[in-house]
């Protein structure tokens, strides 16, 4: 691994920032395609968002791309980026190789009912999630999926949620109440390019099709299981995505 640090090679923080006690910072998760950070712009809105609503101090888009492109160069082939704002004005950015095991890895769901509460908002993304990550462990899952206050599925604690019911592509709509996932914008733009069948629109509970979940750094995986009750595995519509993606995230456009 290697990490920036305020723009420095170190791997040190200091221990008196607030976000080893508090956990409150913001983040944002990459991987590249061809050695290339994908979606960067995407993804500096969104960590500029997320930050100016923490009252976090943000890098400008160039030093934010610059950085990315520094750690990414140093790892051999492809590589995971993860870039954090710190409530004691650190950024660090960090890259590692990237583990193509995770892309398409079946994932284990299990139930909490969870409405992101107003003083954090669902489309934050911030790093307190130690909550999220000990309810998983106890329930010997890899993500846990919410159910919202209306009954809905909305996410996972760490992916957008995708279901296929009579032949139609359904993903809770990114209007605030869910993290609005770069992935999950890139997978309805090839959607939309194949011409399926899609809405976004609230995920009632109950069989499905087919059952997915995205991310950076899985792409589109299926799920595997919800509360122990198997999920349907992987279908036609979500193989023709998961095929689509990272052609279309590799030719990605550079920023600017």
């Amino acid at each position: 691994m290697i990490a920036l640090v305020d723009g420095t090679l170190t791997s040190s923080l200091p221990v008196d920032d607030p976000l080893l006690l508090g956990g409150l910072g913001v983040y944002e998760a990459l991987r590249t395609y061809r050695g290339r950070p994908f979606a960067v712009e995407a993804h500096f809105e969104r960590l500029h968002e997320s930050a100016r609503w923490c009252g976090l101090r943000c890098p400008d888009p160039v030093t934010f791309a610059a950085e990315l492109d520094a750690v990414a160069e140093a790892v051999p082939g492809e590589s995971t980026l993860l870039v954090t704002l710190t409530p004691g004005g650190h950024r660090v950015v960090q890259a590692r190789r990237f583990d193509a095991s995770r892309v398409g890895r079946p994932v284990r769901l299990a139930t909490l009912h969870f409405e992101a509460p107003a003083a954090l908002p669902g489309w934050v993304k911030h790093t307190s999630r130690g909550a999220w990550e000990a309810a998983a462990r106890r329930a010997g899952v890899d993500e846990l999926l919410f159910v919202g206050a209306d009954g809905t599925w909305t996410e996972t604690s760490r992916s957008n949620l995708w279901v296929v019911r009579g032949g139609v592509l359904c993903t809770p709509a990114a209007g605030g109440r869910i993290l609005a996932g770069v992935t999950r914008a890139t997978l309805l733009a090839i959607a939309e390019a194949l011409g399926l069948r899609v809405r976004e629109e609230p995920v009632l509970p109950g069989p499905a099709d087919e059952l997915y979940v995205s991310s950076t750094l899985k792409e589109l995986a299926p799920v595997a299981a919800i509360d122990g009750v198997p999920g349907p595995g992987w279908g036609p519509v979500g193989r023709v995505l998961a095929a689509a993606l990272p052609v279309h995230a590799a030719d990605d456009p550079p920023p600017g």
